[in-house]
């Protein structure tokens, strides 16, 4: 009897099967997990792992696999979606009532070897490679040199000797991928060793503009490399990259120009508060020494040496994004198409920005998988009709591979075109390995072809690991390369039964539009979820109505923005581009007002401030394991979600935070409100409002009132408490003074009566206070998060101090001056007074001469 029919016999009996719809499935094999003797033969692993009867992975997609009586494709793939799910639960709660380490060991070893032979090694080495990387870089000293070279060629001898022994060989590699790393990160750093300014200085520079972008309105940053030739009189030349910002320019300054002006240079910043973006460490990796801004009028002049092919390739770009920008008139939808096609952000205006972020529509400014995708799909889609046309090469076969041809193209030029960030570049890599497996007959995509440009990228850029671009994209990818395959593999037989029983005409079009809107949906929900812990951990915000929003824009930019826009590249050369710009317009029009709308339904909420680092890597952990892990071992991914959130129940947000300048501190008042002392909203008080998980349009109800300090030309003292304890009716909680010093004169008295002193100079050995963040440790320390005790009595006291740099500074950490053990050059006069035995005011109530709060 037929396979099917058995089967359709023993459900009508009432064999133990259930029938739903047209589903009919035993219950033992869709719910019951592999018994702990099912744990030891290889050859069964990946039948038992899946939870799926036996013979499923060697079953054909035809009728006779299942019995269908009814069209109901949505309970069946919900039932079986239930089924998998309810027996993975219960065999991970039986293990946990009644573990078998031995049998669990003996099957997980006997799934990654299984994993190994068919090829997913390579997934588990791109892992190992970047463990190595990002051990380098969590170092808090810069390792001996030998101690990544010794190692490395340690384990190249080794894997080659033990090539035979296969469970040797298989560890010896994982161990070899990760030392690859760590010493091609080491080397990265030691190939460099980017030369920077020392301290901040005036001077009239000389050098040839590489990089262009607009900040404002007649404002440009521009990037100078030293000019060749002898300087003119009077310039310094440097041998570093120096990034300055110009104003007051009418015309925007061309690429290759040789531009000489007078700066103020400053040595590259580092980061605002700790655990922020490292900007110091991007210019040192970009070969930037110096950052700075112009203070005379530049004097422009054609270069004769040329600006070389990448300016050229910029310089297309430029143009490019200009002739976008003029045929749209300039409209905030030209900067959006802009940023879409050459992706060049900075047209885009800070709203703009901030709804689409909030919208969970930032990814689309990420020229990256969808972008890449759609340009070589149009391609080859289009080259394949044009080829089919003729007879001859149609019928010799070729059209395929000519075809294959023209997209790689398009994706090479595309690539150049839309400035090559880490997001372009993998997902031009996967297209890359997508049209060359179509080319040789292999599954396209893949966790292979990803694992493959996590190496190449990592091999040539090891610095990338810690940018939220390659973090975010590449997890995004993992989490629906995972989701759709295993979604794929366990609806197949049910899509293999009802393929040929698809409705047509209106009916179809319905159906098969709804299930886009699923796939759109949960693609969305997946990413967002995948993407969340890191958006939190570097942004500190996420997008409540992500999902929302890209439901409701994804469609239009998929279909309506991006083939539009496409197109219009296409047509520029013969000047046909503004039929298919206005078009792409109309669609930007309304993806804008989704995204102001959804943004609008999470004003204020989409702030989370500081929360525990551990504990968002604990997450990234889990989603790792249940990404890569085999199917029945994936719930040992949920202890490390269980670490996350103890993690982030137990930590507590640092009470106190002062920037690496010393100007900016960040304070909590009585009512546990965060204050700022800054006076103007700017990119530093922005940060420390994310902190506190505040919103940067709520400066100025947060801005430090007059009762939580007062300030005088000397400085100000104010009345810091613990952001989770109010002052006690009873006042045994006491406030802690901080005083802000601006002058010398005001040093001895601060010193004596305050507990934290904050000073922009030099403090003396001898100052009484028990946290001292003077110019010193500013310097050689950063930024600093400090924690108060809860309560008193008599007040709060220091608890901890969590400072930006370690104690010894890694290349890429802004270098310490060679003065910072003196006094700056207004305080030298006051050295003898500072340093002599603080003496105490004979009114207490006016401490440091100035008028001030009370000392008990």
């Amino acid at each position: 009897m037929h396979e099917g029919q058995s089967s359709s016999g023993k459900s009508q009996s009432g064999g133990g099967a259930i029938r739903i719809g047209e589903l009919c499935v035993e219950e033992d094999k869709i719910f019951a997990g592999p018994s702990a003797g099912d744990f030891i033969a290889d050859d069964q692993v990946s039948k038992q792992r899946n939870f799926l009867p036996k013979n499923a992975e060697n079953s054909h997609s035809d009728a006779s696999d299942v019995v269908c009586e009814q069209y109901q494709p949505f309970s069946s793939y919900l039932y079986q979606a239930v089924g998998h799910l309810k027996g993975w639960l219960q065999q991970g709660w039986m293990f946990v009532l009644h573990p078998d380490w031995a049998a669990a060991g003996s099957y997980a070893r006997a799934a990654f070897v299984q994993d190994w032979d068919r090829g997913q090694g390579i997934v588990w080495y791109a892992l190992c490679h970047l463990a190595g990387v990002l051990c380098y870089f969590s170092l808090p000293a810069e390792p001996w040199g030998l101690l990544s070279v010794i190692p490395f060629i340690a384990l190249v001898l080794l894997v080659f000797r033990a090539r035979y022994a296969r469970k040797a060989h298989y560890g010896l590699l994982a161990l070899l991928f990760f030392s690859a790393g760590f010493f091609l990160a080491d080397l990265r750093v030691e190939w460099l060793q980017t030369e920077r300014l020392e301290r901040p200085v005036t001077r009239k520079v000389e050098g040839v503009i590489t990089a262009v972008k607009q900040s404002g309105n007649n404002s440009y940053s521009v990037v100078l490399r030293p000019s060749v030739g002898s300087p003119e009189k009077g310039t310094t030349r440097f041998t570093f990259l120096i990034r300055l910002s110009i104003k007051g320019m009418k015309t925007a300054p061309s690429l290759g120009d040789n531009i000489v002006l007078k700066a103020r240079l400053l040595p590259p910043g580092g980061v605002v508060r700790p655990g922020s973006y490292d900007f110091a460490r991007t210019a040192f990796f970009d070969g930037i020494g110096a950052v700075g801004y112009a203070l005379s009028r530049p004097v422009v002049s054609a270069n004769p040496e040329g600006i070389g092919f990448v300016g050229v390739i910029e310089s297309v770009r430029i143009s490019i994004a200009q002739r976008i920008r003029k045929v749209l008139d300039y409209s905030p939808e030209s900067a959006f198409a802009v940023a879409l096609l050459v992706g060049k952000r900075d047209y885009l205006s800070k709203i703009d920005k901030s709804a689409l972020r909030q919208a969970g529509l930032a990814h689309v400014l990420a020229i990256s998988g969808m972008h890449m995708g759609l340009v070589t799909s149009l391609v080859f889609l289009a080259s394949r009709l044009l080829l089919s046309l003729s007879s001859t090469l149609a019928l010799r076969g070729h059209i395929h591979a000519y075809s294959t041809l023209a997209a790689l193209m398009a994706a090479i030029v595309y690539l150049g075109l839309s400035g090559a960030s880490v997001a372009t570049q993998r997902a031009f890599l996967m297209a890359v390995l997508v049209l060359c497996a179509g080319l040789l007959g292999r599954r396209a995509l893949s966790m292979r072809g990803l694992a493959l440009a996590c190496l190449v990228l990592l091999s040539l850029a090891p610095e990338e690991v810690l940018a939220p671009g390659f973090q975010m994209s590449f997890i995004a990818v993992l989490a629906l390369l995972a989701a759709y395959t295993f979604v794929k593999d366990r609806l197949k037989p049910i899509d293999g039964a009802t393929a040929n029983r698809n409705p047509v005409g209106f009916q179809g079009f319905l159906r098969r539009s709804s299930r886009w809107l699923v796939a759109c949906a949960f693609t969305s929900l997946v990413a967002g979820l995948a993407t969340a812990p890191l958006a939190a951990m570097h942004f500190e915000q996420v997008a409540p109505y992500g999902l929302l929003g890209n439901i409701l824009a994804m469609p239009l930019v998929t279909f309506v923005v991006m083939p539009l826009g496409l197109l219009s590249l296409l047509a520029i050369p013969v000047g046909a581009e503004a039929f298919f710009l206005h078009g792409m317009e109309a669609g930007l029009q309304l993806v804008l007002k989704a995204a102001y709308w959804v943004s609008s339904l999470s004003e204020g909420q989409s702030g989370i401030g500081v929360a525990s680092e551990l504990g968002y890597w604990l997450i990234i952990l889990a989603i790792l394991g249940l990404c890569l892990l085999p199917f029945c071992l994936k719930w040992f991914a949920f202890p490390s979600f269980a670490g996350a959130v103890f993690c982030f129940l137990i930590y507590s947000a640092p009470d106190l935070i002062v920037t690496e300048t010393g100007m900016h501190i960040a304070f909590y008042d009585a009512d546990g409100t965060l204050r700022l002392t800054s006076s103007r909203l700017s990119f530093t008080s922005s940060s420390l409002l994310k902190a506190g998980g505040v919103p940067s349009q709520a400066f100025k109800a947060h801005k430090a009132r007059a009762k939580d300090r007062r300030c005088d030309k000397a400085g100000c003292i104010l009345q810091v408490f613990s952001r989770s304890v109010l002052l006690d009716e009873d006042k045994t909680t006491a406030p802690l003074m901080l005083a802000q010093s601006k002058r010398a004169e005001s040093l001895i008295s601060d010193c004596d009566m305050a507990t934290i002193v904050v000073a922009q100079f030099q403090a003396p050995a001898s100052c009484k206070a028990e946290l001292v963040i003077d110019q010193k440790m500013l310097e050689t320390r950063g930024s600093a998060y400090v924690w108060f005790t809860a309560r008193g009595p008599p007040g709060h006291r220091i608890k901890k101090v969590r400072w930006a740099y370690a104690a010894q500074r890694r290349p890429w950490n802004p270098q310490v001056s060679g003065d910072v053990s003196g006094l700056i050059a207004a305080e030298e006069r006051s050295h003898l007074a500072l340093n002599a035995n603080p003496a105490r005011p004979e009114d207490a109530s006016f401490v440091g001469g100035v008028g001030r709060f009370q000392r008990d």
